[in-house]
């Protein structure tokens, strides 16, 4: 019989609400949640009284709970990380410590910011981290992969409509936002994570530029890009990207791939807030057979996706239909509770999303390049961006000490998972709770047609990209380390590695960073995923940060990293 984990949920917002907690209810058989993680007073309250956690069990910080699992007062042997998207930090605090642990996407909005983690994993020679994209584990999936080779593939069609978080997570009563923490701590966190999303987006980019990189691409795309993956692998090419209508973030998103093989990928996304539902329709054609997939969100715990396999027979069309034996999110939980107890590999983990971002980065960079600005700092706009910053940090304080209400606080919140703030001209109004991506501003057109409006039919948003919108991506190497890895040890502590680790990183970074250019430089169309995963060469720092902490986790009595 299958051991029972003990899992800390780290977040207690609308996922962990909507999603996990009562995944983790129904698999009792499985998990117990020893330990609740939250900033919020009050939402740590209320939720660890919904779900009868403890009150010595509920901390405020990671810090808090990594201390109590040393002193042995909580037991641990996994978490789930689903805050507001700062998790590299929070992160490092659980690995050290040797805790696996399921993460909210985005792990990071740069891929300095997410290499942090693969890094670490590399070193010490196993997976710890697996990200929580729940459809990858739809069992609906399977059918894909069973009846249509890759090499079939003729045509591959992914569309989501998303609408606002009232029709996705309405019916799972999220408690409401609560942001009762100091002002002073408030504006700390805003600007933590307003400054992680400027590193990624560039400092060149807007308000709008970033709103559209948080809100759209890492939003949408990405888990766009990790169903594809699941089934036939990364996309090796990106032939032309688009974003419309003009005036709307995050507005339609449309990009068009090519996998190993040289089929064509198709991945639409939009953001519509007034839809009645959630759909999310995936379509894969072969010269022979065709099958369509409709994916149920993970927040309808009992809603089940469902398949349908159309083909000749003897003459005749025949359909099969089937449907998943349990929601998405149900099987990815017993995914993560294989990577922990068996060490059984996961469809995504830093590695998939340090590649997943520099990808992302790169849509970005030739969205705006095609609407002529750069994501380069230019130094007269950041000093006016920085002028325009102030001013409204001082009309907050003022706001704050005339008493500003808890409903304001709760908007910030709101405001916090995306790291910016929404622009005053939209289109489109998210009104609700965080999880769901808000519209503000207007993005740069990849297009002629995308200055059709809001008004735009379903037939011009099917147009072709305008020329100079698209953008060549080298092949992903293969992710080092694949294949069956033993499970981690909750109670091994890899702090030394870790140490080892940031001390090689600060050491050389401008070295690194310039061995990297010159590689690219060298070949224009080798991506930096390629760089960056390339073994390091006998005497890198990295190589030298693997055999001292090997040396002193020897010397220490512990086991020493596996290869």
């Amino acid at each position: 019989m299958p051991r029972i984990l003990n899992i800390a949920v780290i977040g207690a917002g609308t996922m962990a609400q909507a999603v996990h907690l009562p995944v983790l209810r129904r698999r009792w058989d499985r998990f117990a949640v020893t330990a609740l993680v939250d900033h919020s007073p009050r939402r740590r309250r209320e939720s660890a009284d919904v779900w009868g956690i403890e009150e010595e069990h509920r901390f405020e910080t990671v810090a808090d709970l990594v201390a109590a699992v040393r002193a042995k007062d909580v037991a641990l042997d996994a978490a789930v990380l689903a805050t507001d998207g700062l998790h590299v930090e929070d992160l490092l605090l659980l690995l050290r410590r040797g805790i696996p642990v399921l993460v909210e996407p985005p792990l990071g909005y740069s891929a300095q910011e997410v290499a942090r983690i693969s890094d670490f994993e590399r070193l010490v020679g196993r997976r710890l981290v697996m990200m929580a994209y729940p459809q990858q584990y739809d069992e609906v999936l399977d059918e894909v992969v069973d009846n249509i080779r890759a090499r079939d593939v003729r045509m591959i069609d992914h569309e989501v409509l998303m609408p606002a978080s009232g029709p996705l997570f309405g019916r799972a009563h999220v408690t409401a936002s609560a942001y009762d923490l100091p002002s002073e701590k408030r504006q700390e966190r805003r600007k933590t994570l307003q400054e992680a999303v400027v590193a990624g987006a560039g400092e060149g980019a807007t308000q709008r530029d970033r709103d559209l990189y948080v809100k759209g691409l890492l939003t949408g795309i990405a888990h766009q890009l990790a169903i594809t993956e699941r089934i036939y692998g990364p996309l090796t090419e990106l032939t032309a990207v688009r974003h419309w209508p003009k005036g709307v973030i995050p507005g339609s998103l449309e990009l068009l791939g090519e996998l190993e093989d040289g089929a064509p990928v198709r991945l639409v996304w939009h953001y519509l807030p007034f839809a009645p539902e959630y759909s999310e329709t995936y379509e894969v054609l072969s010269a022979r057979k065709r099958i369509d997939l409709a994916l149920e969100p993970p927040s309808f715990v009992d809603s089940r996706s469902r398949s349908s396999l159309r083909e000749k027979e003897h003459g005749r069309v025949v359909v099969t239909s089937r449907s998943s034996d349990l929601g998405a999110a149900e099987s990815m939980w017993e995914a993560f509770h294989e990577f922990v107890d068996k060490g059984k590999e996961p469809h995504a983990g830093a590695a998939e999303a340090l590649a997943q971002v520099e990808i992302l980065r790169e849509v970005l960079k030739t969205l705006v390049e095609a609407d002529g600005r750069s994501l380069e700092a230019d130094p007269e706009e950041e000093a006016s961006e920085q002028e325009e910053a102030s001013d409204r940090a001082e009309v907050s304080e003022q706001a704050e000490d005339a008493g500003a209400t808890e409903d304001t606080g709760a908007a910030e919140d709101a405001d916090d998972t995306t790291g910016s703030g929404e622009s005053e001209d939209s289109d489109e109004t998210a009104g609700s709770a965080s999880t769901a991506p808000a519209a503000a501003g207007i993005a740069p057109a990849a297009s002629a047609d995308a200055a059709a409006g809001s008004t735009a039919s379903d037939e011009d948003s099917a147009a072709p990209s305008a020329e100079g919108t698209s953008v060549r991506i080298g092949p992903l190497t293969p992710v080092p380390g694949t294949g069956e890895i033993p499970p981690a040890a909750p109670t091994e502590d890899l702090s030394s590695a870790a140490d080892q680790l940031e001390a090689a990183r600060s050491a050389q970074p401008e070295a690194t960073s310039a061995g990297a250019a010159e590689s690219r430089d060298d070949d224009p169309h080798q991506s930096a995923v390629d760089t960056d995963r390339a073994e390091p060469a006998d005497g890198d720092a990295w190589a030298a940060a693997a055999d001292d902490a090997a040396k002193d986790a020897a010397t220490e009595g512990e086991e020493p990293p596996r290869s």
